[in-house]
């Protein structure tokens, strides 16, 4: 299924309450939390430190709880190569404002996550599984309304999460790798190439392990694709391939193709996500 752009009342609507969190910038927001642990926005909107061990290793997080009572959807926000979770700051607050709470975590081998990094691989999908379950238990999270957001690598995670966890109610998935044998053969870019061989060897149980292509038939949540037309970071055939299997399975999905947009496709990513969220996570 392919849906058009968002209207311009909801992105008035998104822009209205983005403002509200805009008061300070990421780094403010960043070392407020790295001083006092927490962040609070004017509007009681939260941002916190939200570290985890998991298999002895520290894994790096924020949370973002908007304020006020009640049990809010539940959203894992999973960020990219060399991203960390300081880098889903503006979004973490974007849901927050709109009434989701979220946790942004770092993938090991980035940040302050503890490495190594294996290519979104079996330690990685381990490490974000525990804090998809620790934000979904939380007592301001309604346990049943979860969803999963992942852009370049952390969209790869998302899909691999997707089909892997039974209660995930939604998940976007940005500018991922589906078909690792495939993106191996596509990358336009040498240092991709290198990273996922030093990585995971590029073995056939490592390209299988990191394919969620393969395994879209367990995928039980709606999917939204976003993806450049122009990335040479992670080239859109990922996208058109990931759509086909999805058609195919007759699946719920939806996909925007951005035809003249790189690897970083700019401030629509947020919108349309929000959008897709608030629909897909309604009571």
């Amino acid at each position: 299924m392919i849906r058009l752009p968002v209207g311009r009342a909801c992105k008035g609507l998104l822009l209205l309450a983005v403002a509200a969190q805009c008061q300070h910038s990421s780094q403010e927001i960043a070392a407020a939390v790295d001083k006092q642990g927490c962040f609070q926005a004017p509007s009681g909107a939260r941002a916190c430190a939200y570290n985890l061990t998991v298999e002895g290793k520290t894994v790096e997080g924020l949370s973002f709880q908007p304020a006020g009572d009640g049990l809010f959807p539940g959203v894992l926000l999973i960020p990219g190569y060399e991203r960390t979770a300081r880098d889903l700051i503006p979004l973490g607050m974007r849901l927050a404002a709109s009434r989701f709470a979220a946790a942004a975590i770092s993938q090991p081998g980035f940040g302050k996550s503890q490495g190594p990094a294996d290519f979104v691989g079996p330690k990685t999908l381990r490490a974000l599984t525990a804090a998809y379950r620790k934000l979904q238990h939380e007592p301001f999270v309604d346990a049943g309304r979860m969803a999963i957001y992942g852009y370049s690598r952390g969209g790869m995670a998302a899909s691999l999460l997707a089909v892997e966890l039974d209660d995930v109610k939604a998940a976007v998935f940005g500018a991922g790798i589906y078909d690792f044998k495939r993106a191996y053969s596509d990358a336009k870019l040498p240092g991709v190439r290198a990273n996922m061989k030093a990585e995971t060897g590029m073995t056939a149980e490592a390209i299988r392990e990191r394919s969620s292509i393969l395994r879209m038939d367990r995928l039980k949540c709606p999917v939204l694709i976003l993806h450049g037309g122009a990335d040479i970071n992670v080239p859109v055939s990922q996208a058109l391939l990931l759509q086909d299997r999805l058609t195919a399975l007759h699946k719920e999905f939806e996909i925007h193709i951005f035809p003249d947009r790189p690897h970083s496709i700019g401030p629509e990513v947020s919108e349309l996500t929000i959008d897709f969220l608030r629909r897909k996570l309604a009571p």
